[in-house]
């Protein structure tokens, strides 16, 4: 290896770790914003603390999950999210048959992850254009690089806020 150019395991694992990354982000945000899943409304008749198994405590409220088109009814739906008991809230049923909330916040948040997963994937390609013997980055490839950490930062400032105020 020569001094200067970045190993070849640091750059498949780069491209291996924003894969990742990117399309898992990319499924959350299709539910959180509404795009994926089957719409409906969760009746609250539960919410109780867990413990899990490293001590912290978290809630999950669990009621009957009706989906808007009312094909699908599910007895035992359960949310890890604290939720006021004998509400009705908007949810997304997964293919997983799990459940997600969607909004502002979880469609921000999940942006600023899958933004984050493509600024890795950007960096592995940085990485190995250095190790292919590139001297210097063109200042288009850093602006994108630039323009891409300040989405993500955005994203998360407006997810975090909107997280904060209870959506908006």
């Amino acid at each position: 290896m020569s001094a200067g150019r970045p190993p070849l395991l640091l750059i498949v694992g780069l491209f291996a770790a924003g894969t990742v990354v990117t399309w898992l982000a990319a499924i959350h945000v299709g539910y959180a914003t509404g795009l994926a899943g089957t719409p409906g409304h969760l009746r609250v008749e539960t919410c109780a603390w867990d413990r899990s198994g490293n001590g912290h405590r978290y809630q999950h409220c669990s009621g009957i999950f009706r989906s808007s088109d009312g094909t699908v009814v599910d007895p035992d739906a359960t949310i890890g999210a604290s939720l006021p008991v004998g509400s009705s809230v908007a949810l997304q049923r997964t293919a997983s048959a799990g459940y997600e909330q969607p909004g502002v916040a979880a469609s921000f948040g999940w942006l600023a992850v899958s933004l984050l997963g493509l600024m890795v994937l950007f960096l592995g390609f940085l990485c190995a254009r250095n190790r292919a013997g590139a001297r210097r980055t063109p200042r288009a490839l850093s602006a994108l690089f630039g323009a891409l950490s300040g989405a993500m930062l955005l994203s998360a400032l407006v997810g975090g806020v909107a997280g904060m105020a209870g959506g908006f």
